[in-house]
């Protein structure tokens, strides 16, 4: 202690500017730190309005069909995913119902209490983050990838559920179908055989097949049956390449094909074509139509054809 004291004394002024430079050092370090964070705070805050054009550039690249969306759509596109997402996982579906499309709500969802039940429960109960990507495009329609997960955080698993959804024009503004479901096409064509009359009224498209709705009339007094379904690819759809996509009828009981004397019923026959951008539906084909009175008597009776052209 003594030496020390003896040091001090020889070297009060050295020990005194050592002091002072380190106080300065630490009080210059401590300007410092606060201007890069008050300069981080205005960066962030000046990146509030142009964050999402930078992040939806990412996420605007379009993973199937290749490409991109255009810039000059990919604040909005993202803005309306954002927006809704965000009120799912916020438990706002109320607010989320809001963003859907005409057609998702009459079809699907036309009160915000069967939305809340059969999509927003099923996905959103807990702690939820989502991301998403642009997935496909044809025309000005673009189909986005969702992924809706668990809290990584929270759970250290990242286990998700996949949704697609689409951007669909309404008036001014975007709104979104979701649940794989891209839009209803209005088709209005009719054609006739011997035996009936087909009108292919509309179709719903989703991502992995299309339902069409079909207005059918049996033009007889016999029994008319549309399909046997002894054999696959009776009932199919074709594209403008030859390609031709059969029908799921094994989804249909016999009844739903059947028609009684000059009955007229609504028909849905669901087929298997995934959704390309480039895709276009040249005709309905259904090559297996028989009289039942008829077939019942002789399996081999005459198979009569109609086809409907898109």
């Amino acid at each position: 202690m003594h030496k020390l004291l003896r040091y001090y004394s020889q070297n009060r002024i050295k020990v005194w500017t050592i002091i002072l430079a380190i106080i300065f050092g630490i009080a210059i370090i401590q300007v410092l730190n606060n201007v890069a964070k008050e300069e981080n705070q205005n960066n962030h805050e000046r990146e509030g309005t142009t964050s999402n054009v930078v992040s939806y550039r990412n996420e605007s690249e379009i993973m199937v069909t290749k490409g991109s969306v255009p810039q000059k759509y990919q604040e909005e596109f993202g803005n309306i995913i954002d927006e809704f997402y965000t009120y799912c996982i916020n438990h706002q579906p109320e607010k989320a119902y809001e963003l859907l499309a005409p057609d998702m709500k009459t079809i699907f969802y036309p009160t915000v209490k069967q939305f809340e039940n059969l999509y927003y429960k099923e996905k959103f109960q807990g702690n939820k983050n989502y991301s998403f990507q642009a997935w496909t495009r044809a025309s000005d329609t673009y189909i986005y990838q969702v992924k809706i997960f668990e809290n990584m955080l929270s759970t250290g698993k990242y286990e998700y559920i996949e949704d697609f959804v689409t951007i669909v024009p309404v008036e001014d503004s975007y709104k979104l179908n979701i649940n794989r479901y891209i839009g209803r096409e209005d088709i209005g064509k009719k054609e006739s055989n011997e035996l009936i009359t087909i009108e292919a009224k509309y179709t719903d498209v989703y991502l992995d097949y299309e339902i069409y709705t079909l207005f059918v009339k049996n033009n007889t007094e016999q029994t008319i049956l549309l399909d046997t379904r002894e054999k696959a690819k009776t009932t199919y759809i074709t594209d403008s390449n030859h390609n031709n996509f059969e029908a799921f009828l094994y989804e249909n009981a016999q009844q739903d094909l059947m028609l009684e004397p000059q009955e007229l019923k609504t028909i849905q026959i669901k087929f298997n074509d995934s959704y390309h951008g480039n895709m276009d539906i040249a005709s309905i084909n259904f090559v297996d139509i028989v009289n039942y009175d008829k077939y019942t008597q002789d399996s081999n009776t005459e198979r009569y054809t109609l086809e409907i052209e898109r």
